[in-house]
């Protein structure tokens, strides 16, 4: 199987110049894409595939970005995180009521469409949103 690479894909909903009011910031939101259901997750987490990184949404985005929040449209419970600093996207499984533990990521070599959370929901089929927020100055 193949290792599962992500594509950012922005809202049209927004232009370009989405961003705070005093113009320091600008910000893009939208949705994520995975390669296929098939391929598998790594530990360490997800790169965009060449040509869909956060750098390439648009102006201002080949920036270091102030934040990323990626979250579940759809209530799958997985939590996503960007990391900055391997520009991956890593995937946790809910530890809810551990109350003694940080939610574990998720199983090296696991397919997405067998990373099953609420509702049945697969990470795969999950309506992942994004919103990334860079600065201008």
């Amino acid at each position: 199987m193949a290792t599962a690479t992500l594509k950012f894909v922005p809202t049209t909903i927004y232009g370009s110049s989405f961003g705070s009011t005093d113009e320091e910031t600008v910000t893009y939101s939208g949705t994520l894409a995975f390669s296929a259901a098939a391929d598998v997750y790594l530990t360490g987490g997800i790169a965009p595939l060449a040509g869909f990184a956060l750098k390439n949404l648009g102006p201002f985005a080949d920036r270091t970005p102030l934040a990323v929040f990626i979250f579940s449209r759809n209530g799958s419970g997985w939590n996503y995180q960007w990391n900055l600093t391997t520009g991956k996207l890593q995937i946790y499984g809910s530890a809810a009521g551990s109350g003694t533990s940080a939610d574990p990521e998720v199983t090296n070599n696991t397919a997405l469409s067998g990373l099953t959370g609420n509702g049945g929901l697969t990470v795969f089929t999950d309506v992942i949103g994004f919103q990334a927020t860079f600065p201008r100055i």
